[in-house]
């Protein structure tokens, strides 16, 4: 794009950054002024977000290369991205650069130490309201990403704006942890205005775009990280409460009244049975060109002229500038975890009826195409290679160039050369929706994230007490929404004892399950679920009908096995006809007959009360709520493995599995894997042992 600065900020002076021994605190600020006027509001703000892309690619890379998804290649790829793999990181690494994470912070710091004091002498408190509440967001984005890399790190809220202020700082070695840092990042941010949304949506420059970016999409929503907030925090302390919060803050992320996000419905799929491959809609076809699916984007620019460029593509595709030789590339792991996946088909059999066709585990039908085999989610991304042959229209035609071309579709595509990705997602839809998936089920909500992963969030589905029962049902219910009400009258007749209009109900007007010819004729039930918006369960994206998939499971045979079943254990009698030749003793028979029959019937009810009594206190006992969470935490972890590889959340993503499975306290400074992929996948030499946080520079 042409410089976001350009478009006003060229108004600014632009000065050469102060190098010392305290520059992680003494940033250059130039962009962001002390002398402010309300005009000038836009100008810093377009300032911050300049800052902020110098964090784009390493927020991507330190998140995705330390993990188990990815390898990096020792030939052509650079030490510092060596090191990230090795998770060996030195002091001098690029992407070890926490000074400008504190550039963006003290410009945060600065711009509103002026902006408060602006808005309360100049009367324009409920605009600057928004623009204070938007960099407090900024902010609180680059401390969290400090804390996810470091652990510990100085903590500073106040402009620092002498070297003898950066020399405090760095002398007194004082750090604080996740869990005041998001406290006081929580505290800032949790007092928005909930009932106006439009406070929270920025209406720059009257809908400009800029690379097809809407102005307004360069903001982090507030309510979506909040949630990460929560979460993050809750995984530290392991608060219940935080966990409640969060599923209160995605919830009203994802069903605001007039903007509800569903997960949308695209899928990569074999679209028969004998099909040889694969079909797939433009989503996973370059990730980053679209836009909508995000919840807020750091744009960046299409030119080292204007500024800081993204060098992902560089990283991960072929390119003429790396000779078609990707420093970073799918790990044997990301190819095992897909590979291990069952794919489920519902397709027409015989006689026009749906069948259930699981797709075969043979490794010699996907000879040509491995990741073909299990979730369709890997291949569609990243094994787009073919042969460029001596014939490439690469200007280095020689010895030097790879003779493999190698496409990552979620940092480019065939069309755009080496075009520069556009910007990097804060946030992708789909991916909070595994994190609110998380924040259910560790808040005790097992039935409610499964079904996230297996069905998708719909009216039919949160009303199908074989899926979400009723005591899950009417906790989550209890939860209240801050600020708005979802109206849902399909729902009334359950909420009549609850505080209507402040409980969390997931509105029929805000999520529908996935409509198909052959679905509809299992379940008719399932049609039209509340307009055209396309809830699907995440796992469904990759691996089929997953609904369909009895592989795909919530209780295993020996939870199962501890349910009792209810057979009516007494028999009914025939009732005998009477007639007009019947007699007196036919018609005292009849009486006792249907006497009797009343019993019975009333006597197995009873008895199936009974069962169903039982049942119900037995899944919403602690050991099974237990063992479900622990079930639903592994298919979480590997669900945000196979949709969010090369996006940066993998190391991340284990990190907090052991958070909350440990108590963040517990953590330890080396990492440990997960029990269960180190028994299903094998060992993990690269991360085992080493240390989770990164040297923090004191330069």
């Amino acid at each position: 794009m042409k410089s976001i600065i350009k478009c006003g900020l060229l108004l600014l002076a632009i000065g050469a950054s102060t190098v010392s021994c305290e520059d992680m605190f003494t940033a250059d600020n130039t962009l962001v002024t002390t002398n402010l006027a309300p005009q000038d509001t836009l100008y810093q703000m377009m300032g911050i977000i300049k800052r902020m892309q110098k964090l784009a690619d390493r927020t991507v890379l330190l998140g995705e290369v330390r993990a188990d998804l990815v390898d990096v290649d020792p030939i052509h790829s650079t030490v510092d991205l060596q090191e990230l793999a090795a998770n060996n990181v030195s002091l001098e690494n690029i992407y070890n650069q926490p000074d400008d994470y504190y550039g963006v912070i003290n410009s945060c710091n600065i711009y509103l130490a002026n902006v408060d004091s602006m808005r309360n002498s100049q009367g324009t408190r409920k605009y600057f309201e928004k623009e204070i509440l938007a960099v407090k967001s900024f902010r609180a984005w680059c401390y969290l990403e400090l804390l996810k890399h470091y652990g510990e790190v100085p903590y500073v809220r106040e402009p620092v704006l002498t070297s003898d202020q950066a020399k405090n700082i760095v002398a007194s070695g004082k750090k604080e942890n996740m869990a005041t840092i998001l406290t006081d990042m929580i505290n800032d941010l949790k007092n928005f205005r909930a009932t106006e949304n439009n406070d929270l949506i920025h209406t720059y420059g009257n809908g400009l775009t800029f690379r097809s970016i809407k102005l307004s999409q360069m903001f982090i929503p507030v309510r979506a990280l909040l949630a990460e907030l929560y979460l993050w925090r809750g995984s530290y302390t392991n608060s219940q409460e935080d966990y409640i919060n969060a599923i209160r803050m995605y919830h009203d992320f994802f069903t605001f009244p007039g903007e509800e996000i569903a997960t949308g419905d695209y899928r990569v799929e074999w679209t028969s049975r004998t099909a040889s491959r694969p079909t797939y809609t433009s989503i996973y076809n370059g990730l980053f060109t679209a836009s909508t699916l995000c919840a807020g984007v750091l744009p960046m620019e299409s030119s080292a002229f204007y500024g800081t460029v993204s060098n992902l593509k560089n990283i991960f595709c072929s390119t003429d500038s790396n000779n078609y030789y990707p420093a970073v590339m799918a790990s044997k792991r990301a190819k095992d975890i897909s590979n291990a996946q069952d794919y489920c088909q519902l397709i027409l059999g015989s006689g026009g009826l749906p069948e259930v066709y699981m797709r075969e585990h043979d490794a010699n039908l996907y000879s040509d195409y491995p990741t073909m085999e299990g979730d369709l989610r890997l291949y569609s991304v990243s094994d787009g290679t073919e042969n460029v042959g001596d014939n490439s229209s690469n200007s280095r035609e020689n010895s030097s160039y790879n003779r493999m071309y190698y496409l990552n579709q979620k940092y480019g595509d065939n069309t755009n050369g080496n075009a520069y990705p556009s910007y990097i997602p804060y946030f992708r839809y789909n991916i909070l929706y595994l994190h609110f998936a998380e924040a259910l089920n560790r808040g005790g909500f097992p039935e409610t994230a499964f079904a996230v992963l297996k069905y998708g969030l719909s009216h039919y589905i949160m009303s199908n007490r074989n899926i979400i029962s009723q005591d899950e049902f009417d906790r989550l219910c209890l939860i209240t929404s801050l600020g708005f009400t979802v109206q849902e009258p399909k729902y009334t007749g359950e909420l009549l004892s609850k505080t209507t209009g402040t409980a969390v109900i997931w509105s029929s007007d805000v999520f529908a399950t996935r409509t198909l010819i052959s679905m509809d004729q299992v379940n008719p039930s399932i049609q039209n679920e509340g307009g055209n918006r396309l809830q699907v369960g995440i796992h469904s994206l990759g691996c089929g009908n997953t609904e369909y998939d009895e592989n795909y499971y919530l209780d295993d045979a020996e939870t199962k096995a501890g349910l009792k079943v209810h057979v009516d254990s007494i028999e009914w009698e025939e009732v005998p006809r009477l007639s007009r030749t019947s007699t007196h003793e036919d018609s005292v028979e009849y009486d006792r007959v249907v006497a009797y029959n009343k019993w019975a019937a009333a006597e197995n009810i009873q008895k199936r009360d009974s069962v169903d009594s039982y049942n119900v206190a037995y899944l919403a006992s602690d050991n099974i709520r237990a063992k479900r969470q622990a079930r639903v935490a592994q298919l979480i972890l590997e669900e945000e493995a196979l949709e969010g590889v090369f996006e940066g959340h993998r190391f991340y993503d284990i990190m907090r599995y052991q958070m909350q499975e440990k108590g963040g306290a517990a953590l330890g400074s080396t990492i440990t894997m997960p029990a269960y992929i180190e028994d299903k996948y094998g060992a993990t030499t690269k991360m085992v042992g080493k240390p989770w946080f990164l040297p923090l520079p004191t330069r």
